[in-house]
């Protein structure tokens, strides 16, 4: 999570406060489920063996309308996590309003309409 965030901190400028919260296993002790943009840990079966990776939740808030963050169909692989997240919080910054939370851009624009930045961001490389 150090790295993550350094690398964060590097990559994106950001005015507005954003909670990641990242658990390395389905127990929750992390409370991914209330972050803005909330990581849990998982294992990919590649080629090359079994890879780490982690599973991205969106939305997440204790403010007055809490409520848990919802899964996106994004399994990222952990190398490319860094890249993934600047990216999505570059599409926060330029289709927000105001001083729009993340939680609250969520909720305006719709999971499904984070889905799709993630699917377009997702898309294999090819060499």
């Amino acid at each position: 999570m150090r790295a993550l965030a350094e690398y964060l901190d590097h990559t994106v400028e950001l005015d507005t406060p954003l909670r990641i919260h990242m658990v390395g296993c389905p127990n929750s002790c992390g409370q991914r489920q209330i972050a803005d943009i909330g990581l849990q840990g998982a294992l990919v079966k590649t080629e090359n063996g079994m890879m780490d990776a982690f599973d991205v939740f969106v939305g997440g808030t204790l403010d007055v309308q809490s409520r848990f963050n919802q899964k996106l169909k994004a399994r990222v692989m952990a190398d490319r996590l860094g890249p993934f997240l600047a990216q999505l919080i570059e599409f926060y910054k330029k289709e927000r309003v105001d001083q729009e939370s993340y939680w609250e851009y969520v909720e305006r624009v719709g999971v499904g309409h984070i889905q799709g930045q993630a699917d377009r961001l997702l898309i294999p490389i090819v060499d």
